[in-house]
């Protein structure tokens, strides 16, 4: 190769890598990246060890006494209250026979944290009752003449139809209420809410639990009308 051809490979070589202070520009991209990467992994360390430090708790705990209102509806028509548990001083989810579930932990002498937490649903309510029962499907009474009711049989009430196990749920007495399916035994219980458990076929009115004055009562805030309309919205309750 003459030496004027070699001169102008290494041109062509020197030109295809760029210029001079293209090679010398900083990556500031890199960098950047490298920064954020960096704070991100910070961040997220810190959080981590403050949730370890300071965990998020979700009540009851065996310090509370929780108050909620139920009714069961079958068919259209509102049950009768539940009378109060035959075993009232050993479960620390239970009834009075007012229409309230009593939610609180601390009244069992051993074992309260069966009932605190995220345990604290309206599943482990109905397992507390004797001869309540309550599945994800179905729902059958504590009283001898009470059958079985599963998800999709036939109401023979007031309302008609292939029924189905749902709930309407409201977060306080005033408050707009909504529909909760799946599986109900999962609901976790609040304080001050309100829960009409119902077999009806889909799209039917389900009404406020009438226990909402005993309610009102139980949580020293008078006897105001209620705000509740029906709801448009459907919710699926979470586990825990």
């Amino acid at each position: 190769m003459s030496r004027g051809s070699f001169g102008r490979s290494v041109a062509r070589a020197a030109a295809s890598g760029g210029s001079r202070s293209y090679r010398a520009r900083p990556p500031i991209l890199w960098y950047a990246a490298m920064v954020v990467i960096i704070v991100a992994g910070i961040g997220l360390a810190a959080y981590s060890r403050n949730e370890r430090l300071h965990p998020a708790t979700i009540g009851p705990t065996a310090s509370d006494n929780w108050q909620v209102a139920l009714a069961i509806d079958i068919c259209g028509t509102l049950q009768a209250n539940l009378p109060a548990n035959s075993n009232l001083t050993s479960v620390g989810i239970r009834t009075f026979g007012n229409g309230l579930i009593n939610v609180d932990p601390g009244a069992v002498t051993t074992g309260a944290s069966a009932y605190e937490g995220v345990h604290a649903t309206l599943g482990k309510f109905a397992s507390s009752y004797p001869s309540f029962t309550l599945t994800s499907t179905s729902i059958k009474l504590p009283t001898k003449s009470s059958k079985t009711w599963a998800n999709g049989e036939s109401c023979t009430g007031p309302l008609k139809g292939a029924g189905t196990l749902e709930a309407k749920v409201w977060s306080s007495p005033t408050a707009t209420g909504h529909i909760v399916t799946g599986d109900l035994t999962k609901l976790h219980l609040s304080n001050g809410e309100m829960i009409t458990v119902a077999f009806v076929p889909k799209g039917a009115s389900i009404p406020e639990p009438p226990s909402r004055s005993a309610l009102l009562a139980a949580l020293g805030t008078g006897s105001s009308s209620s705000t509740s309309t029906p709801a448009s919205t459907t919710t699926t309750p979470k586990n825990g």
